[in-house]
Parts: C-alpha cells; structure tokens; sequence
C-alpha cells in the first residue's frame, strides 16, 4: 500500500486486471526485502499474547464461549490475569485476535500489489491467501471451525463481525485514497464499502463451510470458485467507477 498514486486507467478496480496480471507463482519467486526484525522483548510480548489467545480458543471450543471466565483463560495461559488485561481489553477480543493478522495483511498487499494488478485483483489475491492461512496446519483448521462456529453461538460476537467490516471498510477507504488521491475521497469511499461487503459476505460463507465441518481441499475449493464470483461480479460493477 505505498505505490505511488496511479490514474484510473491504471486498472485501479479494472475488471481486466485479474487477466492482464502476471501469474502468482512469477510474484512469489520474485525477491522480497526481509521484514524487519522484531527486538527480543517485543517476541516474547507476542508469544504471551499468542499463547493466550490459543488458551482462550481451546477453552472456548471446550465450554462454549459464555462459560468461560477471563481468569480461567489467565490460569489456562499459566499468566497473571493482569497479563491477561494488558493485552486483550474483553473476552470479544480473545476472539478476534486475527483480524490484526487479516488487516495488516490487506495493508500490505494493497501497498505493494495493487499499483501491479489493480485494487480488485491485489484484494482477491489476500482474500484468497487469508482462506489459506486460516487452514495451513490441523492446529489452524480447528482454530477456525471454533471461531466459526462461536459466530453463530454467541449474538454479542456477530454483532461486532458486522463493525469489524466498517473498520476494514475505513481501511480500504484509506488505502485507496493513499493510491488515488485525485479522485473523489467519497468516491472512492463507495468503492470501499461495495469490496469490503463483497469481502464479509464471501468470508460468512466460508466460515459456515468451517463451523459444518468441511474438509480443507473442499473448503478452499468452495471459497475460491465463490471469490471468483464475487470479484468478477464487483469488477462489473465498480468499472464505470474507476
């Protein structure tokens, strides 16, 4: 996300963008720069926050998300509960510990892809490495069937799915208006709003395929043959927008 603006014909939202770009196996041979290097305190701040996030989920895939206490999830994670506090302010955010993950990702990805490929195509290709993240190991996939199936348990928890898509909405917003800034902010804004409701309604899909049970070759199968509907369907949407 820190290409240089580029004009609308660029292929910013094109639909043709997807075709015009260069297959991912040449993108991912291509030389990457090292990430930077976290200091020793900063890795092991976030091996206690993993660490207690991973107690929290197996307690709530055990006991169900309203009987599980945040002291209990302290013991589980063999911290203070104080420590528990210091990094997850409620419960609600044990759960959505990823989002971070997702959202840093598509910051990355819209920074580095999209002046290449167009938005669309750079949002398809993290939508895309984000389903498989969620399933990389067994240890992942049951990760993600908990959280899946703790949406439809727990009202409070899908209430705040639906502002987690504003925020990435106001994400997108930013991105986009960081690559285009000659064209209209409230423009650019509706795009935003159309992908990142094209995003949640593909990613709810994807999650009730996890919460049944689906096997992962399947899952994929299922989420990538739906991406290619939902992107195609907003290139034709979107295209006499930018």
């Amino acid at each position: 996300m820190e290409t240089g603006p580029g004009a609308p014909e660029d292929g910013a939202l094109d639909p043709q963008a997807d075709r015009r770009s260069e297959p991912r196996s040449d993108h991912r041979s291509e030389p990457q720069s090292d990430p930077p290097q976290l200091g020793l305190r900063e890795r092991k701040k976030q091996r206690t926050r993993m660490a207690i996030h991973e107690a929290a989920m197996a307690l709530f895939a055990e006991r169900g998300y309203d009987h599980v206490t945040m002291a209990e999830i302290a013991r589980a994670a063999d911290v203070a509960p104080a420590t528990v506090f210091t990094h997850y302010a409620s419960k609600e955010d044990l759960v959505y510990e990823l989002r971070h993950v997702a959202n840093d990702r598509l910051r990355t990805a819209l920074r580095t892809r999209a002046a290449e490929i167009g938005v669309l195509a750079a949002v398809k290709e993290w939508q895309q490495e984000m389903y498989e993240y969620y399933v990389q190991s067994p240890k992942h996939v049951e990760r993600s069937r908990t959280f899946s199936r703790l949406l439809r348990e727990a009202p409070t928890l899908w209430t705040r799915s639906v502002g987690f898509m504003y925020e990435r909405q106001n994400l997108l917003t930013e991105l986009m208006v960081e690559n285009h800034p000659q064209i209209d902010p409230f423009v650019l804004e509706v795009a935003a709003a159309q992908i990142a409701g094209a995003v949640q309604a593909a990613q709810v899909r994807y999650q009730g395929d996890l919460a049944a049970g689906m096997g992962k070759d399947e899952l994929l199968a299922r989420a990538t043959a739906r991406s290619e509907q939902v992107y195609e369907q907003l290139a034709r949407g979107l295209a006499d927008v930018l």
